[in-house]
């Protein structure tokens, strides 16, 4: 420890003698090879936890011997590692704060009824802290729980454990089989008015059942549960038990099916709702069945499990690596690198409880505080779009307490807290250096500014090989990349109709031809009309003829040929006018790009270079200019090959038959010089890079962070 041996405050307790409180619970518990004691307060639910060195003082604290004389005996029992004034003083504050000892004399009452209201501000601002999720106590699950008590020995036990297993096996077993063969309901079926009800039915059930399972496994093991309400989180009722008395417990095992034991009651009945559905005929039972898989089985894994979040599966996960109230401790040793490192606080004591555990809590703290921005970033964009007026009032506020709040904090620390008197000259001073490069690299210093699009190659004019006539593709006489010149067949076509209409036609050309041949020339009336009768029929034949010219396909230009979805063609109606494969010719090509209109004006200012790579060929790099720029913002696209449908990045109107963008964008038309590579096949997309001069980050953030809220909201 860095902190001194000897403390000049030491003859202010060294004469006291205290005594612990006489109903403190206490349990050993072992954290990574180390023993620990965890007090816990039976009037306040709350648990301490101590060190060895720490435990032996408080547990000689019996009101005869004095401060100093338990002090003189630790240091007899701990000669290697012997306890400093400063830490016993530290210790002593702790212990007091937390009423775990009182004194030799007469009780201060002014001080228990200051720390009364303490407490209940500190209860108050834990509500209105987080608005988001709030506790609303109901009654004491304890009696129904003592009454059903036999559920919980006879589920948690080895027997229950095993049927547990076999249920989950014999349900992914199932679900093997029929993997592909039965369909489930898709999401708008799930969300139709007529299941809603089915839902909340199946929700109230899956949670009351998750909920009692914590209760049966706290006492299961002797513990009790005094507390059942409603959590509102984000204004969803979620029910709850306290089941805080779990972490009492010895074995960490125990600990771990408490806090897992929502989770497995969930998948127990997700398991047998699955086998249910599978078995029932369509009708109530087999809905009821599906919205109790749905939840327990994707709810659960996808919240509950999740250690990153404190719900069970975060319990779990820290009885298992060892590491009691993870959160807490891994976000006090982020801050313990940050003043032990940059402000060169020796005075700070890190929150490790074991060897090698400071990486694991810097790992936890940095993981889990990203996910929970995320987390809070998505939930807020949900209520500010599902409930304007109400959710953007919470969104401010949540995000008040977890940025503006804890700056506060630090900025408190950095001003008034004591354990940096001494240096808090350095200390401000190197702050404020820190400041001040992260404000030059964010505003002041200029970093490479590139604008990454998508791009889509325009069609060439007379490139299109278009259909004359209609009819079934028989055969495709090229291949993709081939070489053909103008009048090259490249598929023939057939429609029988047109053959029987030819035979028709010549029959009924040859039947006008002998009756003709057949009438006296005297009769020219008669003469006349079968003579018109022979011009119709030759008339009819020529129209067929061109009719089954048409029927062959043939290039009208030069070049390579590609026909799409080749393999495909065989067999199919095609109509007049439908493009069948495309010829390309060496020369310039052009890009069609769609910018966002929150970008367009520095694409507009000028680039240092158009850089283009077309797909997938990433190794070629094409130089390209501006040909045109539309001079409207607007949201038409060109092509959905630059939407989200097609590949691309811009979100695309899911309503519309052609490609419309959710937010305004300028369209830009790019031109790339003529190159030694093969002509690029229709339809090809890129990637563009227009590089600028380089200029500071900060304001490119604040861009990307309107052009966010103008995509969501459509501001």
């Amino acid at each position: 420890m860095a902190t001194a041996f000897l403390s000049s405050d030491w003859y202010r307790v060294a004469d006291l003698r205290l005594r612990r409180q006489s109903h403190i619970r206490t349990v050993r518990h072992v954290y990574r090879g180390e023993a620990w004691h965890v007090l816990q307060d039976p009037q306040n639910g709350k648990v301490h936890r101590l060190a060895d060195a720490a435990y032996a003082f408080f547990a000689r604290l019996d009101g005869t011997r004095t401060v100093q004389d338990i002090w003189l005996r630790l240091c007899d029992l701990f000669p290697e590692r012997p306890p400093s004034q400063t830490e016993i003083l530290q210790l002593l504050g702790q212990l007091h704060d937390s009423d775990l000892i009182i004194g030799d004399r007469m009780p201060n009452l002014a001080e228990i009824d200051r720390r009364a209201r303490a407490e209940e501000r500190r209860t108050l601002l834990s509500y209105v802290k987080n608005p988001l999720s709030l506790r609303l106590p109901l009654f004491d699950p304890e009696p129904l729980l003592t009454r059903t008590g036999w559920i919980g020995r006879a589920v948690f036990s080895v027997w229950g454990g095993l049927l547990w297993v076999l249920l989950l096996l014999t349900a992914l077993t199932e679900a093997f089989l029929h993997f592909g063969t039965e369909r489930l309901p898709k999401l708008e079926q799930v969300s139709t008015a007529s299941n809603i009800a089915y839902l909340a039915v199946a929700y109230v059930l899956m949670k009351a059942l998750h909920e009692l399972g914590h209760g049966w496994a706290v006492k299961r093991w002797g513990g009790e549960v005094r507390e059942f309400g409603v959590m509102m989180l984000v204004f969803f009722p979620v029910p709850y038990v306290d089941a805080s008395q779990a972490t009492f417990f010895p074995s960490k095992w125990q600990r771990m099916v408490v806090s897992a034991a929502g989770i497995m009651v969930e998948l127990a009945v997700a398991s047998g709702a699955f086998l249910v559905w599978l078995a029932a005929d369509p009708g109530t039972v087999r809905t009821l069945a599906y919205n109790l898989m749905m939840i327990g089985g994707v709810s659960t894994l996808l919240f509950n499990g999740n250690p990153l979040l404190r719900f069970d599966g975060y319990f779990v996960f820290a009885d298992f690596f060892e590491s009691p109230n993870l959160g807490q401790r891994s976000n006090q040793y982020f801050w313990y690198l940050v003043r032990r490192t940059l402000l060169r606080d020796q005075e700070t004591r890190p929150p490790v409880m074991a060897a090698r555990e400071g990486l694991f809590l810097f790992l936890y703290a940095t993981i889990s505080f990203v996910y929970r921005i995320m987390v809070l970033f998505f939930i807020s964009i949900f209520l500010a779009l599902t409930m304007p007026l109400i959710g953007t009032l919470m969104v401010v506020w949540s995000l008040f307490t977890a940025v503006v709040l804890p700056l506060t904090k630090g900025l408190r620390y950095l001003v008034s807290d004591p354990s940096i008197d001494l240096i808090r000259g350095q200390v401000l001073l190197k702050t404020g250096a820190a400041l001040s490069v992260i404000f030059a690299v964010l505003f002041v210093l200029p970093l490479p500014n590139v604008t990454v699009a998508d791009a889509v190659l325009e069609p060439g004019n007379g490139d299109l090989v278009r259909v004359q006539g209609r009819g079934f593709v028989e055969h495709v006489l090229v291949t993709d990349g081939q070489t053909v010149t103008p009048g090259t067949i490249i598929m023939e076509l057939s429609d029988p109709l047109v053959s029987l209409q030819r035979k028709q036609a010549e029959a009924d050309r040859d039947d006008a031809v002998v009756r003709l041949g057949a009438l006296p020339l005297a009769d020219q009336n008669g003469r006349q009309l079968w003579q018109d009768q022979v011009a119709f029929a030759e008339a009819k034949l020529a129209d067929l003829t061109q009719r089954e010219a048409g029927l062959i396909v043939r290039a009208d230009a030069a070049g390579q040929v590609y026909v799409p979805n080749q393999s495909e063609l065989p067999g199919r109606l095609v109509k007049q006018g439908d493009v069948l494969a495309v010829i390309l010719s060496a020369g310039p090509t052009r890009w069609q790009v769609a910018i966002p209109a929150t970008e367009a004006p520095y694409i507009d200012a000028g680039n240092r270079s158009i850089e283009l790579v077309p797909r997938p060929s990433h190794d070629l790099l094409l130089q390209a200019q501006i040909l045109t720029r539309a001079p409207e913002v607007t949201t038409t696209l060109p092509s959905f090959g630059l939407t989200t449908k097609g590949g691309g990045t811009l979100l695309v109107d899911p309503s519309a038959q052609t490609p419309v963008s959710l937010e305004p964008v300028v369209n830009y038309l790019l031109q790339v010089a003529q190159t030694d590579q093969a002509p690029f096949p229709q339809g090809s997309r890129a990637r563009v890079r227009f590089v600028h001069d380089p200029s500071p980050v900060g304001p490119r953030l604040w861009r990307a962070i309107q052009r966010t809220f103008l995509r969501q909201f459509g501001g």
